[in-house]
């Protein structure tokens, strides 16, 4: 059973390690903590990352923070509005709980008034109800929405037990596309032995014909507690690739670099025949205005941003 809890955080973003694509900074965000999706080789479920002390409350406590759109407010005044804001890089912004507290939507229409690109990460077709505010943001400045696709659906019913189907994340990515809104897909992870040279161009074709402009990857990371919740999955469901696994993540967190090689290497090719990036801004970085300082001068008090939060639950 799922429980939903209400808390205010003391910081909304967290700086990226990384730039990447000409952005001056990168900035990721989460509106909750925990995720219902519950995918059997989620990365935050490790000691560096998940939230919890109880490590599975992660997929069933589900932390909704109220003040992330008062927090990213004050916050977007202090960064360069060529930051890059990322959303959704520990848990689904688009989970069933933002159908009930709207966190998501109301750190877009904080981002709107700013103007700082953003991108964000979901495996839901939820994000259909916002389509509005992320029409008139990709109009503003940048905006790119990257769909997570790591199978088809009869294997998602696996890997991702209380996600929406693939095939749900195609169709809502044809409907944003066709509203001018930069969609992509992200083969994530990529499991060894597992996701396949036939199901990447299967995954390709498809985003494709529903309107993608761009295709990334990234590798099935783990540690500790994901590492061994993994494996106990891996043993059940493919027995034969237990050992595998177990050897090629006795020592590293990640493949070997020859596997990631072999797979990115294709995946450029293919993307490259449909006309499609391998970069979430493509040839054309994004032109964003500024915008003087003092248009966002007006005070606004954390209760406000709780009241359009409650408003907007019911």
């Amino acid at each position: 059973m799922i429980k939903y809890e209400i808390i205010q955080v003391q910081n909304i973003l967290n700086r990226h390690e990384d730039n990447f694509d000409g952005f001056s900074a990168v900035y990721t965000l989460n509106p909750y903590k925990g995720c219902e999706h519950a995918c059997q080789y989620c990365y935050v479920l490790s000691e560096k990352y998940v939230p919890y002390k109880k490590k599975e409350e992660f997929f069933y406590k589900i932390q909704s923070k109220t003040n992330a759109a008062f927090l990213l407010n004050e916050s977007l005044k202090k960064i360069p509005q060529d930051a890059l804001i990322m959303i959704g890089s520990a848990c689904d912004p688009y989970q069933p709980a933002e159908t009930k507290y709207k966190n998501t939507r109301s750190i877009l229409e904080v981002i709107y008034r700013y103007k700082n690109p953003v991108h964000i990460m979901t495996k839901s077709d939820l994000i259909l109800q916002d389509i509005d505010i992320l029409s008139k943001i990709s109009a503003a400045s940048f905006l790119a929405v990257s769909f997570s696709i790591m199978s088809d659906d009869e294997l998602s019913l696996i890997f991702e037990p209380r996600a929406p189907k693939p095939s749900k994340r195609f169709k809502a990515m044809e409907s944003l596309s066709s509203k001018g809104i930069r969609c992509g897909v992200a083969i994530s992870p990529l499991c060894p032995y597992i996701v396949n040279k036939k199901t990447v161009k299967n995954i390709i074709a498809e985003a494709n014909l529903s309107g993608a402009k761009y295709v990334f990857s990234d590798d099935l990371r783990l540690r500790d507690i994901n590492k061994e919740r993994f494996f106990v999955f891996v043993k059940k469901f493919y027995p034969k690739l237990s050992g595998r696994y177990e050897i090629m993540y006795s020592k590293r967190i990640s493949p070997p670099a020859i596997f990631s090689k072999k797979i990115n290497e294709m995946i450029e090719k293919i993307s490259a025949d449909m006309g499609m990036d391998t970069t979430l801004t493509g040839k054309t970085l994004p032109k964003i205005k500024k915008i003087q300082s003092e248009l966002f001068e007006e005070k606004m008090e954390p209760q406000d941003f709780t009241r359009l939060t409650q408003e907007k639950s019911f």
